[in-house]
């Protein structure tokens, strides 16, 4: 016996996809330009399952699914169909699909109270680390703005302690520029008193030269003059007497000779007495002059070396200092900059938290929102079923 066509059918109640609807069996043959008689046999062999219920104003319209339909044939024509209301209306799986909406909003609220209470901790954390942040900012700005005033004091300090020693350094040079030259003038002063006394000296002893030279001269001349008239008497006489007595004369002759000679002697001896004595005293005191002129010539260039020492000290001083105050102006701009820009860096790190937080709270408010907005959704749904129901009834 052929098995009733009936038993052979395959049943469905819910539709596949959200994006799959129900389609009667005259729609399906002109969506796929199939006949009808061939629809009605695929669904009595099993091939295409139907719905159970039948709908229609006479409850006879029998209905299958889209995906089962372009499983067994091409959907060439979707839009041959007649599109309504009730194709895409799944009433049996409603109070399944209520159930699962409850489940899921209960999930969802489960959720995002706990998406809540996590952000309010991550904000109660975020608000407690900007209040430690800021208050470190302060207190990171507040040592910052100490460190830079003690900085300025200190750099004061420092620029009136180097202008207090360049202005002492300057006073001692210029002090001992005025010695050196009141040494200078002193020390020329008294090289002209020896000089003019020196040219004194040579004159007084000039002098003396020729005044002696002179009276030498002059006893010279004398003695030469007297022993002449003797001689001349002597000869004379010699002349008037005998040859006995020119003997005799001749022994007084050598006799005044002899004494002429040694009166001769002992006036030279005198005379290089003087000359000897007067030489040594202007060897001496010009030994002296000299041996004082090099004393004061040594004495001059040791106080110019001095000076020249003094000088290079303090060169090398004021280099050493304004090199020192270059590095410690150079440090001190350095330490400045470096503050500036940790200064800005914690401003524009509390900006971006103060963004970051500003941002979490509207994001907040955004979920918050979409909450209430999902909420009335589902209250909407909830309400709206209840409502077909009561009409249907």
């Amino acid at each position: 016996m052929p098995e009733d066509p009936v038993k052979q059918e395959k049943h469905v109640t819910e539709l596949a996809s959200p994006d799959d609807r129900w389609v009667s069996v005259t729609d399906a043959s002109r969506i796929g330009r199939r006949q009808e008689h061939t629809i009605r046999t695929w669904i009595a062999q099993g091939l295409l399952p139907v719905n159970p219920e039948r709908v229609g104003i006479n409850k006879k319209t029998r209905q299958v699914r889209l995906t089962d339909l372009a499983k067994l044939t091409p959907i060439i024509d979707p839009d041959a169909g007649i599109a309504t209301d009730l194709g895409t209306l799944d009433l049996p799986s409603i109070p399944k699909q209520q159930q699962q909406l409850l489940a899921q909003m209960a999930a969802l609220q489960q959720e995002v109270a706990g998406q809540l209470a996590s952000l309010g901790e991550q904000l109660h954390k975020l608000t407690g680390e900007h209040e430690h942040f800021a208050e470190e900012t302060r207190q990171t700005w507040h040592v910052t703005q100490q460190q830079y005033q003690a900085l300025a004091h200190r750099d004061e300090e420092q620029q009136q302690l180097i202008q207090q020693i360049r202005d002492s350094l300057t006073e001692r040079l210029q002090e001992l520029t005025g010695q050196l030259e009141q040494y200078q003038r002193l020390t020329e002063q008294a090289f002209t008193s020896y000089s003019q006394e020196l040219q004194q000296v040579r004159q007084d002893l000039d002098a003396r030269i020729i005044e002696t030279e002179q009276m030498l001269r002059q006893a010279l001349s004398d003695q030469v003059a007297q022993s002449e008239a003797a001689l001349r008497q002597a000869l004379e006489a010699v002349q008037r007497i005998s040859e006995g007595e020119t003997q005799q004369m001749r022994l007084s002759v050598a006799d005044l000779g002899a004494a002429i000679w040694g009166a001769h002697e002992e006036l030279q001896a005198p005379v290089f007495r003087l000359d000897a004595r007067m030489d040594q005293q202007f060897v001496g005191r010009l030994e002296s002059l000299e041996a004082t002129l090099n004393q004061q010539r040594d004495e001059i260039q040791t106080q110019a070396k001095r000076v020249g020492q003094l000088e290079s000290s303090v060169s090398s001083q004021l280099g050493q200092l304004t090199k020192q105050v270059a590095e410690l102006q150079s440090s001190w701009q350095e330490q400045a900059t470096a503050a500036e820009q940790e200064a800005r860096q914690l401003r524009r790190n509390l900006d971006a938290q103060s963004h970051g937080q500003q941002t979490l709270q509207k994001q907040l408010g955004e979920e918050r929102k979409a909450r209430e907005e999902l909420a009335r959704q589902v209250s909407k749904l909830l309400q709206q079923p209840r409502g077909e129901k009561g009409k249907d009834r």
